[in-house]
């Protein structure tokens, strides 16, 4: 099945945020790994030394927000296969987005409060701070799991819809069994499973998004 060529220039707009959010993904994972973050992050270790989970968010963030365009031009390039199909997994996919911004917004805006927290002697108010971090970080896990599920029910739909497109059942299948073990990376992480099962679910959505993104831009 071949695509519309009216649509070359959002193909490779699509595949290039695609595969740049794969590349960022595996940055976000080596920030957290060369740091020595927890997947989890507690109140007292973001209040202590904010910046490595800054820097890892605001990698993310870059990615996050690639996933904007990367949606368009897989809506694009597979709608002729499937088009509702693809309209509610772009829809879930760009729903997906803010959600994730509000999710590291949270973390990034513990960084004045790392200041306070530093320099006072108070134990009142350094509770105080402890408790505003720890609020701050249930909202980022909450925002952080419905984004995570919104965006991976988006990747299983379009890794079905791929089956039958110009991607081949290979991306297709990847995309279909990232999207699985990515959606319950989140409370797993929080449950405290092995770092090796959402690590997987991360590694495998990197690969997915390159070899898409990839496969995308060349459509172009």
């Amino acid at each position: 099945m071949s695509v519309d060529p009216s649509w070359k220039g959002f193909y490779k707009a699509g595949g290039f945020s695609l595969a740049a959010g794969g590349v960022l993904l595996f940055m976000f994972v080596l920030s957290k790994i060369i740091t020595q973050q927890p997947l989890v992050i507690t109140p007292e270790a973001v209040l202590t030394n904010p910046i490595p989970p800054t820097i890892s968010f605001l990698i993310a963030i870059i990615g996050e927000v690639l996933l904007l365009f990367g949606f368009l031009g897989l809506y694009l390039s597979l709608k002729d296969v499937k088009k509702t199909h693809m309209l509610i997994a772009t829809g879930f996919g760009l729903a997906a987005v803010p959600m994730f911004l509000a999710s590291r917004g949270q973390i990034i805006s513990l960084l004045r409060l790392s200041d306070k927290y530093m320099v006072t002697s108070s134990t009142t108010l350094r509770e105080a701070y402890l408790a505003s971090a720890t609020l701050a970080l249930a909202l980022e896990n909450t925002y952080s799991t419905m984004a995570m599920v919104l965006l991976n029910v988006a990747v299983i739909i379009v890794g079905f819809t791929m089956l039958k497109g110009v991607f081949g059942k290979g991306i297709g299948y990847l995309a279909i069994v990232a999207g699985i073990i990515t959606i319950f990376a989140p409370p797993l992480a929080i449950m405290g499973a092995p770092i090796i099962i959402p690590l997987t679910g991360l590694v495998l959505s990197g690969i997915w998004n390159i070899v898409a993104g990839v496969k995308l831009y060349k459509l172009g």
